[in-house]
């Protein structure tokens, strides 16, 4: 049944952006009054398993559903939200065309990364992840130990990939320690000092499932270092970056983001760096792009 709020909703979206499936799903969710948690519970009951994440990407137009699992949780979603039957599906139309990599970013833009791949492999999204990069009493890179909360989204998840980029190829990184999980496949890219590294999950992740993995990368001591960064492909809801001095602290520190990674910098807020010798940056809800610290001698 089509109830009045919730067409109404349809009618405004479809007079003013017609074709948008995500502003659509958007007008749809807000005219029902439902969390996306209560939607998804909905979804359960009638045994379509979609994530509250994968609901969220739709409604803001980060991804679209195209598979067969997911075009069922369409016409669901039509019916709890009292839409005409088939008004939301109509409005993906054709199906993107895609490569073999192109629903994979990364594969995309890291070739040594493309070396990894393997099809059957499910997909995760990260729900926090913590960084501590470690800088020298000589003011050069000593690495990194990063931990990161996943989450399966789709299939059946079996690994995690991590990279690591040194500041000079002369000096690449090294895979050094992992925990929770056992270290897989790595390789090197000596030219662009970039390491890919294969961390394999004690157990397989379904989805809704969680794990937690860390992992410490290090290279040789190099020249000094005056920034770190972390780049994001998709949303994160909680980010921490720790830079840790193991001499002298600097005379200057503050956060700093970048749209892409090859974006102009933008400068964020003024980090102390306390009795410890660390700084420490908090992001929660990350939109996708770079997130870093800054800091002058």
């Amino acid at each position: 049944m089509v109830t009045a709020m919730a067409q109404a909703g349809w009618e405004r979206v479809r007079s003013t952006r017609p074709g948008s499936f995500a502003e659509a799903l958007d007008a749809a969710i807000t005219a029902r009054g439902l969390t996306l948690d209560r939607l998804r519970y909905h979804l359960a009951e009638q045994g379509v398993d979609v994530s509250v994440a994968t609901l969220s990407y739709w409604r803001r137009d980060r991804r679209r559903p195209e598979r067969a699992e997911s075009l069922k949780a369409v016409l669901a979603l039509e019916s709890l939200l009292g839409l005409p039957e088939t008004a939301l599906l109509t409005l993906l139309g054709p199906p993107r065309p895609r490569g073999r990599w192109l629903n994979r970013r990364m594969l995309s833009e890291i070739p040594l990364i493309a070396e990894f791949d393997d099809p059957d492999e499910g997909e995760f999204s990260m729900v926090a992840a913590h960084d501590v990069f470690t800088v020298g009493s000589d003011q050069a890179d000593r690495g990194v130990r990063s931990r990161l909360v996943l989450r399966g989204e789709r299939g059946r998840v079996t690994r995690c990939l991590v990279k690591y980029q040194a500041d000079d190829p002369g000096f690449p990184p090294a895979l050094t320690d992992v925990r929770f999980c056992r270290r897989g496949e790595v390789k090197v890219d000596p030219d662009a000092g970039l390491m890919v590294g294969e961390l394999l999950l004690d157990r397989p992740l379904n989805v809704g499932e969680h794990a937690v993995v860390e992992y410490e990368m290090t290279s040789e001591p190099g020249p000094p270092v005056e920034f770190y960064y972390r780049q994001f492909l998709e949303p994160v809801g909680q980010y921490s970056q720790q830079v840790q001095f193991e001499g002298a602290p600097p005379r200057q520190c503050h956060g700093f983001r970048r749209l892409t990674l090859h974006a102009p910098e933008l400068a964020g807020e003024k980090l102390a760096v306390g009795p410890s010798g660390a700084s420490c940056l908090v992001g929660f809800n990350v939109e996708p792009g770079v997130v870093g610290t800054r800091w002058h001698w």
